[in-house]
């Protein structure tokens, strides 16, 4: 008796933090863009992560799982809690290996992340090829193991160490990879609160936050009485849980009424938030660079001093080398180098719409993104 095809195509895994979710989410769009039914994908995650709140928003089937990420270093409390998590492991393992055996994909797409290895053991076990995508300058240790075995490595960067690396640029949301800036800017502005006459700068830590950014935001507000800055807008997304206990308000007017500061804990609104921007303020997470790189905007880059492998700055690097973007290092950031290079980008408009012209050339990698082929190809080998 021949079995019956398989209805789903592929499953797509990875999680927990935005990082991981958002290229998740631009990975189906492609799929979808593709020509691939979105009832013919199924998503991955954490039961813990923000892809709880994010992925069932947008119909395509989820499974959650439970687990935990192994606790990098060698100090005994570390290893008696990594030890402690085998059995959670190999639970979420079994987990992995039902909901494969009951989808049946042609193949498996992994942005990496902790949430992602039970469901690539699980898929090596029953021959299902993996496709890991790589888009961090340096890979984290979950894409380095998947990538032994991966039918093929997708990647942001080039030259890669990882095996079967192939390039294709990062995964970025179609509405960034098709924004037009100029033309969307005062209607954005609009809709975000802000005066279309003002220069704006947006300031954000990521999906949890950063304390160094709200720190040097906050010193940079409280000089906006300067007349360096006047007609300088600040949008700050300073993670939900720095909301309470800021020195601040949540919002600074003007004397006219018009916005001059606002502090929101998260959004899913950045296609406004990019278009209406003049210049960025970020850490230097791989989805972030990318995006900033697309779309093709000034940006001053804070990387993570303490991520794995100090991949941030490496991500960083690969636009301010080559000027499509400012590297402030965190271990060299005081307020008053924050203030001046925020100031100095406002008011020299040549200086700031050159980086973000460079920016959006080494962005064309992505918005041109060749995933959805790669997934295509290395599911069309099982079914020869």
């Amino acid at each position: 008796m021949v079995a019956p095809a398989p209805t789903t195509y592929a499953v797509i895994t990875g999680g927990a933090t935005s990082g991981h979710v958002v290229p998740a989410l631009s990975i189906i769009e492609l799929l979808v863009e593709a020509g691939h039914p979105r009832e013919t994908l199924v998503y991955v995650g954490s039961d813990r992560g923000v892809e709880t709140t994010l992925v069932p928003q947008t119909g395509v089937a989820c499974v959650f799982l439970s687990v935990d990420g192994l606790q990098r270093g060698m100090s005994l409390a570390k290893i008696k809690r990594n030890l402690r998590m085998l059995p959670t492991m190999m639970r979420a393992t079994q987990l992995a290996t039902q909901v494969l055996v009951q989808h049946r994909p042609r193949v498996v797409v992994s942005v990496g992340g902790y949430v992602s290895a039970p469901i690539c053991r699980a898929a090596r076990h029953l021959k299902i090829p993996v496709v890991t995508c790589s888009y961090d300058s340096k890979p984290g240790m979950a894409t380095k193991m998947q990538a032994r075995y991966a039918a093929t490595v997708a990647v942001a960067h080039m030259p890669s160490a990882l095996r079967k690396a192939q390039l294709t640029g990062a995964p970025v949301r179609a509405e960034l990879r098709h924004l037009d800036r100029g033309s969307s800017r005062n209607e954005s502005r609009v809709r975000l609160g802000f005066n279309a006459d003002s220069k704006l700068v947006v300031v954000m830590g990521g999906s949890l936050g950063s304390a160094v950014l709200n720190s040097a935001t906050e010193s940079l507000v409280a000089q906006m009485d300067s007349p360096s800055l006047a007609g300088v807008s600040i949008l700050h997304i300073a993670g939900s849980r720095y909301m309470d206990g800021a020195q601040l308000a949540n919002e600074i007017r003007r004397t006219d009424g018009s916005m001059m500061y606002q502090r929101i804990a998260y959004s899913s609104n950045m296609n406004d938030i990019y278009a209406a921007a003049d210049l960025v303020v970020a850490r230097a997470g791989a989805s972030t660079v990318a995006e900033i790189a697309t779309v093709g905007i000034a940006s001053v880059l804070v990387p993570w001093k303490d991520a794995a492998e100090n991949h941030q700055l490496t991500n960083a690097k690969s636009l301010s080398d080559q000027g499509g973007a400012v590297l402030l290092e965190e271990s060299k950031l005081t307020d008053d180098i924050f203030v001046h290079q925020i100031v100095e980008l406002l008011t020299d408009d040549v200086m700031r719409l050159q980086i973000a012209h460079i920016a959006r050339e080494l962005g064309e990698v992505h918005r041109n993104c060749s995933i959805a082929s790669v997934v295509e190809k290395a599911a069309e080998k099982v079914s020869q």
